[in-house]
C-alpha cells in the first residue's frame, strides 16, 4: 500500500478527532505507521476542527498533511469545509454532509463531491448522533481501502465504551453500506 492522506473536518464536538485517532491507531496495530494531526480553533465546541491522517508502511517524518496531497476528505460542517477544502488534490474525493456543507459548482468540477447524510444516518438510523464519527470512519475506509476492516473495527471498539459497542457496530455497517451505494 502506498501512503494514504486523509482529512476529516467538522466543528468541535462532532467526533472528527476520534475518527482520526482510530485510523492512526489501527494502522500502527498492523505494524505500519499512522499519524493524526489535529487543529482546532479556540472554541473547542462549535469551532472549526480538522484532523489530518497519514497512513504509510514507511515512517512518517512530517506530521502535517501537505496541501494538494490529500487524497480524501470528509466534512460535516460548512465552516471547516470552506476553510480546509483546498488541501485536497484535484480529482480527490470529498464526502460531505449535504444538510450542512455547501460546495460550489467550481468545487464539483475540481473534486469528486459525494453527498452522504452522515449525521442523519447516525441520528435516525443508528439512533444516536454521537455515532457519526464511526459512520464517517466506515465511509472513509470504504472509499480509501486504507485498512483491513476487522483491524479498524477492533481498534474502534477499543476506543469506545463497551455499553455502546452494538450501536457503533451498527453505525459502521451503515456507513459502509451508504459508501458502497454512493460509489
Amino acid at each position: 500500500m502506498s501512503k494514504i492522506v486523509m482529512r476529516f473536518t467538522g466543528v468541535g464536538g462532532q467526533g472528527v478527532l476520534l475518527a482520526g485517532e482510530i485510523f492512526a491507531a489501527a494502522k500502527i496495530a498492523t505494524g505500519g505507521f499512522g499519524v493524526k494531526t489535529a487543529t482546532y480553533t479556540s472554541q473547542v465546541r462549535g469551532g472549526a476542527t480538522v484532523v489530518d491522517i497519514q497512513l504509510d508502511e514507511k515512517e512518517v517524518f512530517y506530521p502535517y498533511a501537505i496541501d494538494g496531497q490529500i487524497d480524501f476528505m470528509l466534512s460535516v460542517a460548512d465552516v471547516s469545509y470552506q476553510q480546509f477544502k483546498d488541501g485536497v488534490r484535484e480529482g480527490g474525493t470529498i464526502v460531505i454532509e449535504p444538510n450542512l456543507v455547501h460546495p460550489t459548482d467550481e468545487d464539483r468540477k475540481k473534486w469528486n463531491i459525494v453527498e452522504i447524510a452522515i449525521i442523519t444516518i447516525a441520528k435516525e438510523e443508528v439512533g444516536n448522533v454521537i455515532t457519526q464519527s464511526v459512520v464517517a470512519l466506515a465511509i472513509a475506509n470504504t472509499y480509501t481501502k486504507a485498512l483491513d476492516e476487522k483491524v479498524l473495527i477492533d481498534t474502534m471498539l477499543s476506543k469506545v465504551p463497551k455499553k455502546v459497542h452494538e450501536l457503533n457496530l451498527k453505525a459502521f455497517e451503515l456507513g459502509k453500506k451508504y459508501a458502497l451505494d454512493s460509489m
